[in-house]
């Protein structure tokens, strides 16, 4: 029999607010977090803008030991994950670990990682380079810290699917629970490619909005859309299996419904032509699935 899922705990680190709260309260402002790249040069860049996240010290969310073997990106995750597994008030001293697990992803993991050992390369030679750039820079390190600091012994993995990533992880953890592999799941994304290497990239491919407007870059349903704008941060939600059959009582934000998994693209950088998955698509999916969101 498949078991329910529901959302317990959710966590953030974003380019409008770096806890849930705050972000939650600058989405119903209609805050845009979008703005000029100052992480470095873009004077030679035909993209100027991204979605920085802003104020972001690791120091004050993680321990500082931890923090300095983390490239950003898993930063933002393992500091969305801390808020998420609090907000959910999961004590693992009374439950087991090896029930408990991680899927996070991230679609290009470090590039700056990338990018500055490169450079140490030039300058000074390959042994110069440092000892964890591997474990550093790869994607799935965001779940692996996440299931250290934790104390998560069960699943641990990622899914690197481009902007889908997190998503298909959530789908993943779902099913996990769903199907008896797991009674706890941490899950969600995390990214941080505003770097020269990822800029350069993005905008080679014409996949960026060229504009410099803030207000009108990111509008992907907009039939003058031009490209999306880079972004970075984390967002992670627990799931657990609804235990309210055994008398216990959880703060539900979600009963947790199968995600849809669908190939639209007949070529690797472009969408086929013709083919339509549009907001009354997802809208009609959400009902047929009878979602139940719990936000105010």
């Amino acid at each position: 029999m498949k078991r329910r899922v529901v959302v317990t705990g959710l966590g953030a680190v974003t380019p409008i607010g770096n806890t849930v709260d705050v972000f939650w309260d600058e989405i119903k402002k209609g805050t845009v977090g979008i703005g000029p790249i100052t992480q470095f040069d873009v004077s030679d860049y035909k993209v100027k803008i991204a979605a920085q996240v802003k104020g972001f010290d690791a120091r004050e969310r993680l321990d500082f030991k931890s923090a300095k073997r983390m490239e950003l990106f898993t930063q933002y995750a393992a500091a969305a994950a801390k808020e998420a597994f609090e907000d959910a008030g999961i004590d693992m001293e009374k439950e087991d670990p090896y029930r408990a697990g991680v899927i996070v992803g991230s679609g290009v993991g470090s590039l700056k990682c990338v990018e500055d050992n490169y450079e140490t390369i030039l300058k000074k030679g390959p042994n110069r380079v440092h000892p964890l750039m591997v474990p550093l820079m790869i994607s799935n390190m965001a779940a692996g810290n996440i299931s250290i600091r934790l104390g998560l012994r069960g699943k641990c993995t990622n899914v690197a699917t481009a902007c889908a990533s997190g998503s298909h992880c959530i789908g993943d953890a779902f099913r996990a629970i769903q199907y008896g592999d797991a009674d706890i799941m941490v899950a969600g994304g995390a990214e941080s490619a505003i770097s020269p290497t990822g800029l350069a990239g993005f905008t080679a491919l014409t996949a960026l909005s060229t504009s410099e407007d803030p207000t009108c870059a990111s509008r992907p349903f907009d039939k003058d859309r031009d490209g999306f704008v880079l972004g970075e941060g984390a967002g992670i939600i627990v799931l657990e299996e609804d235990a309210n059959k055994w008398g216990l009582e959880l703060r539900l934000y979600l009963h947790y419904n199968p995600s849809f998994i669908k190939a639209t693209r007949n070529k690797v950088y472009r969408g086929e032509y013709g083919y339509r998955i549009n907001d009354v698509d997802i809208i009609k999916d959400m009902f047929k699935l009878g979602y139940r969101i719990g936000l105010n």
